[in-house]
């Protein structure tokens, strides 16, 4: 194992300060930083990515450089590049309020965007997504199922007419003559109510705003729809951070996914989704393309956005990944997708437990690199035949084919190690 230096970011969304467990984490790791309390600390990258690189704790030497040595030494090619990269970058993310509306591309339509724009698209990569909740964490995700969709377009007439009223009524027609939400028909039903909805932002702003206005007005006065308390709750902190934003009526046709500590949700390209509170371990593939829709000062490209989508309207269930106990202490969220799979390692130290007592846990040997977070306690682990010790906010590469061990003695322990078996993007450049 290799102790790595890992990228804390600061973007405005992050919460302050120490109510910031990005902070706090990055804190622990490093004797010397000081949290200053007016300032968010939104994200800790864990990667070779570009834009947040890790570097070897010893040498400060880019991991990217230090993957492509290893792959030197392990085998003779004639296409040997200065930086090798990992397929994901694993996060820590502490989300005050909500991210802009966004979608990420395919691989094929990532590649059409970068050589279109590589100023706004930076990378050729797809970007699928993990989230795994470290306290309650909320999401919008997804389009809701037709029949919620519908059910707030007849409770809502500001959403009917952002949607567009012959837009709307073909919509609620294409569903009700027995087509299936699944069906292309619906989709592409779904899509006029879509783009007439997010060009009107620019073509009819004022109109944006009257109709928010009396939209808001009937949600004080009890009004509901499809939607629950917690989404209110939901929709007026969208409307104190962003104004007039159309956006504001996206938790009308998107799924609003609460997920409690230890549940873990996926979606690939073409879904539409949000952060909107809370603290998680993300996983995502080792790109920084995302075409926003709304909620944001930050570039929004329309166009890109209503061609990307896939327009599926599901359940919220539909995007959670099941937990699978790989041995006691090990259990493995894998969504479909090779670019990442997620490990949370944890042991709960009990009552019965004696200071002396030692708990050792053995990690899967893999036939990839992974990286490690230790969130939760403290302990040992032998490297090159050395005891060393690990504790909370330690982050380490692991080589691949290492079989490891950690133990923690009068310490509970949490941990998350992160691998992806996905070829394609190990290198850039």
């Amino acid at each position: 194992m290799h102790r790595i230096e890992c990228t804390l970011n600061n973007y405005a969304w992050g919460k302050h300060g120490e109510n910031s467990e990005v902070a706090k984490l990055f804190a622990a790791g490093h004797k010397d930083f000081q949290i200053a309390k007016n300032m968010p600390y939104s994200e800790l990258w864990m990667g070779t990515h570009p834009d947040g690189p890790a570097r070897i704790h010893e040498s400060s030497e880019k991991l990217s450089k230090f993957l492509a040595k290893y792959e030197a030494s392990k085998f003779s090619s004639s296409n040997k590049k200065e930086e090798n990269h990992l397929p994901f970058i694993m996060k820590i993310m502490s989300i005050k309020h909500t991210l802009s509306l966004q979608v990420h591309p395919t691989k094929e339509q990532a590649a059409y965007l970068h050589k279109k724009d590589p100023i706004n698209y930076p990378d050729s990569n797809h970007k699928p997504e993990l989230a795994y909740a470290l306290t309650k964490f909320e999401l919008l995700c997804g389009f809701r199922p037709a029949f919620e969709i519908i059910q707030n377009i007849q409770t809502f007439p500001e959403f009917r007419n952002i949607m567009g009223k012959n837009e709307t009524e073909k919509f609620e027609e294409i569903i009700k003559s027995g087509f299936l939400q699944e069906s292309e028909e619906a989709k592409a039903a779904l899509k006029k109510c879509f783009t007439k909805m997010l060009y009107s932002q620019i073509e009819t702003p004022n109109f944006v705003a009257e109709q928010l206005q009396s939209f808001y007005e009937k949600l004080e006065s009890g009004i509901r729809g499809a939607l629950f308390e917690e989404t209110i709750t939901v929709l007026l902190s969208m409307k104190n951070n962003f104004p007039n934003d159309v956006g504001c009526f996206s938790p009308l046709y998107l799924n609003h996914m609460i997920l409690q500590p230890g549940e873990c949700c996926f979606y690939a390209a073409e879904e539409l989704h949000a952060y909107l509170s809370g603290e998680c371990v993300e996983c995502v593939g080792c790109s920084n393309n995302t075409i926003r829709a709304a909620l944001t000062p930050k570039f929004i490209d329309r166009e890109a956005l209503i061609n990307v989508l896939n327009y599926r309207m599901t359940a919220p269930e539909f995007y959670l990944v099941p937990p699978k106990k790989l041995q006691p202490n090990i259990i493995e969220f894998a969504p479909d997708c090779k670019d990442f799979t997620l490990h949370e390692i944890k042991y709960s130290k009990s009552e019965k437990d004696s200071e002396s007592d030692t708990k050792v846990i053995s990690l899967p040997s893999l036939q990839c690199g992974s990286i490690m977070v230790i969130v939760e306690g403290e302990g040992k682990y032998k490297n090159h035949e050395k005891e060393r010790i690990f504790k909370r906010g330690d982050i380490f590469y692991i080589e691949p084919e290492k079989p490891i061990q950690i133990s923690t003695s009068g310490s509970s322990l949490v941990a998350y190690r992160t691998f992806g078996y996905e070829t394609e993007h190990r290198r850039i450049g």
